[in-house]
């Protein structure tokens, strides 16, 4: 599936510090903006983030690029001269930012379909602020996606390539897209937790609104990321909190 000529070697000690340095910035966004007054002092919140982020940045750099994927951070810290954004970087940028724009306008339009009566969970256009575009972009452009393409994903694929693949060099493109499919439904269920600890009540329609979006945006960032490489996923969904900003104002007008 992947249509770039074959990566080269990365080094993965190398590659697994620049990948964890870089997601250190969303780690970074997402404390400076949890709330000052908590049960727990902040640092306390992003141990797990933290924590996730290691485990998967190791597991990536040992499984990523034998099932064919590439990072160009991971490419650059092993001393390759590649460009660290991918060629049609502005297209994948405009691509989530359509995505934010859409997605947000029709979960706007939906909410009298999924909202709980007392509003707890807001539309993705709803009370929108700097503080959530700098965690959308840091934390979920970047932190998330090393997490769940880079790291839960790849092993995904490879789990379907060696139950089915038997000995074949590469996991066909059935194979990638099952571990695409895999990966947007953990990242989609993965966002519950944070749901159910809003005190919103988890109805079928909120579970499945909130499934729906971010399944169906895992799969739009799975495919960038087997097709081209993890910066083009990341541009993607950094885009698409970013389409999330003109939504806002639009959906006033529905």
């Amino acid at each position: 599936m992947n249509a770039q000529a074959p990566a080269p070697r990365i080094r993965r000690l190398p590659a697994a510090l620049a990948l964890f340095a870089v997601g250190l910035t969303g780690i970074a966004a997402l404390y400076l903006a949890l709330p000052a007054v908590t049960d727990l002092p902040r640092w306390a919140y992003v141990v797990n983030p933290t924590l996730m982020l290691a485990i998967f940045v190791i597991a990536g750099v040992f499984i990523a690029p034998a099932c064919g994927f590439r990072s160009r951070i991971a490419e650059r810290a092993s001393g390759h001269a590649v460009p660290l954004l991918p060629p049609r970087a502005a297209l994948f940028a405009v691509m989530g930012i359509a995505a934010g724009i859409a997605v947000g306008l029709a979960d706007h339009a939906t909410r009298t379909l999924w909202q709980d009566p007392h509003g707890l969970t807001p539309a993705l256009t709803d009370n929108w602020r700097i503080a959530s575009l700098t965690v959308g972009i840091f934390y979920g452009g970047v932190v998330e996606e090393i997490t769940v393409r880079w790291g839960v994903m790849s092993l995904a694929v490879l789990l379907v390539w060696k139950a089915f693949g038997r000995n074949a060099p590469r996991p066909s493109a059935n194979q990638v897209w099952i571990g695409i499919a895999i990966a947007a439904i953990l990242f989609a269920l993965g966002h519950l937790p944070a749901l159910a600890s809003s005190g919103a009540d988890l109805t079928q329609a909120l579970v499945f609104r909130t499934l729906f979006w971010n399944a169906t945006l895992g799969l739009l960032f799975g495919a960038l990321f087997a097709r081209y490489d993890l910066e083009a996923a990341m541009i993607a969904h950094a885009g698409f909190h970013v389409g999330l900003l003109p939504a806002s104002p639009l959906a006033s007008l529905l």
